[in-house]
């Protein structure tokens, strides 16, 4: 078994300084964090499973960390199956995978061979925490997961305040480095840009999806639509022939073509909008992997999607994103952040009704995206995509 003692001292802090958009991040209360870094670390690792877009929510973070420590090698460790997308992180050299079924002790004794000065806990799980205090860095900073503070919000609805964003989260775990260890840190990532995700696009990649548009008739000047329908849980889907109402409306109001986009589990989903569609669309679904998914996204005008993976990826890229939400509610944290992003809900009295959107509808109706008129969607895509 890996030594499990820590090597630093843990302590309560009380943040004071405001920052983002909902109140000020650290504005919730006490959290716990390792001891201020007061030296420059050479080496750095930020620490996140999954799952893609909680990956894509922490580039501002890795962007952060290249731009206050340009000489220091960042590392991210991730699950195998998100190695391409956390590659594709602004500020990231390596990165290191996780494999479940290797165990955490031949990964334990992999990263210390690499002699961290600071690891950065963004995932906050209990496997998370194990790996960090396994004396795999000199100094470990933790995320506050805010898990009660979003509790009380799908326990009283509108009657709680929403938690602050999750990339303010994440930042804000860089408020307890000392200012000699990062000069300029003091008010960097107050900025709304410094809020933004980034990911890079593969170059071959974009070239791929170029060519594989040419292969379908779509030459380089003709406007996508990008439609994402899946999502991790089925309370989180808007229902599929909503979405064709939207795709089919644009195609024909702005002369777009509809690109559907998911992954090989989203295929019964995206291939019930196409049913559904008075249009022929091109079907992507299953066909993208994490390092062509930005790219395909980045060639889209605009992505309609619910609260998922691409609906971040789409911000990352500069593509003006909607993101339906139903079960959850981006009172949570996870709303797109994007100049020419929005959320569209009904905010109902009975919204969120989970943290994840994983729980049944208790009224059995699921009215939160059976209701959700299409129209709303439409009118917000017509003012983001010029006739």
């Amino acid at each position: 078994m890996p030594d499990l003692r820590p090597r630093t001292l843990l302590r309560p802090v009380r943040h004071h300084r405001g920052h983002g958009r909902e109140g000020g991040r650290g504005a919730t209360g006490p959290m716990c964090e390792t001891m201020t870094v007061s030296e420059t670390p050479s080496r750095i690792l930020v620490i996140r499973f999954s799952s893609m877009g909680d990956i894509v929510l922490t580039s501002p973070v890795t962007r952060e960390l290249g731009r206050l420590f340009p000489d220091a090698e960042t590392d991210f460790l991730a699950r195998a199956e998100y190695v391409s997308l956390a590659r594709a992180l602004p500020g990231v050299v390596a990165v290191q995978r996780f494999d479940p079924g290797t165990g955490l002790l031949s990964l334990v004794t992999r990263l210390r061979e690499r002699r961290y000065d600071l690891a950065l806990d963004l995932h906050g799980n209990l496997r998370s925490r194990l790996v960090a205090m396994a004396g795999i860095a000199g100094r470990v900073l933790r995320y506050d997961k805010r898990r009660f503070v979003r509790m009380a919000i799908v326990r009283r609805r509108r009657r709680s305040r929403p938690v602050p964003h999750t990339i303010d989260r994440y930042l804000e775990v860089l408020d307890r480095l000392d200012a000699a260890a990062a000069p300029g840190l003091e008010g960097a990532h107050d900025a709304a840009e410094m809020r933004l995700p980034q990911l890079k696009v593969d170059g071959a990649a974009a070239t791929m999806v170029e060519e594989r548009l040419a292969g379908a008739g779509i030459g380089p000047d003709v406007r996508l639509l990008g439609v994402a329908p899946g999502a991790s849980h089925g309370p989180k889907r808007w229902p599929p022939g909503r979405f064709a109402r939207v795709a089919d409306h644009m195609a024909k109001s702005r002369d777009m073509k509809v690109l559907l986009l998911g992954s090989e589990a989203d295929r019964p989903v995206t291939g019930e909008v196409a049913r559904a569609m008075e249009r022929p669309a091109v079907d992507w679904t299953g066909t993208t992997d994490l390092a062509m998914l930005p790219a395909a996204v980045r060639r889209c005008a605009l992505l309609v999607s619910n609260d998922s993976g691409p609906m971040h990826v789409a911000t990352a890229v500069g593509t003006p994103v909607i993101g339906v939400f139903g079960a959850t509610h981006p009172r949570l944290g996870f709303a797109p952040v994007g100049p020419a992003d929005t959320a569209v809900t009904l905010d109902l009295p009975c919204s969120p009704c989970s943290l994840h959107g994983n729980r049944a509808c208790r009224f059995r109706t699921h009215a939160c995206m059976e209701e959700l008129d299409p129209g709303r969607v439409i009118a917000e895509a017509e003012r983001r995509v010029p006739v």
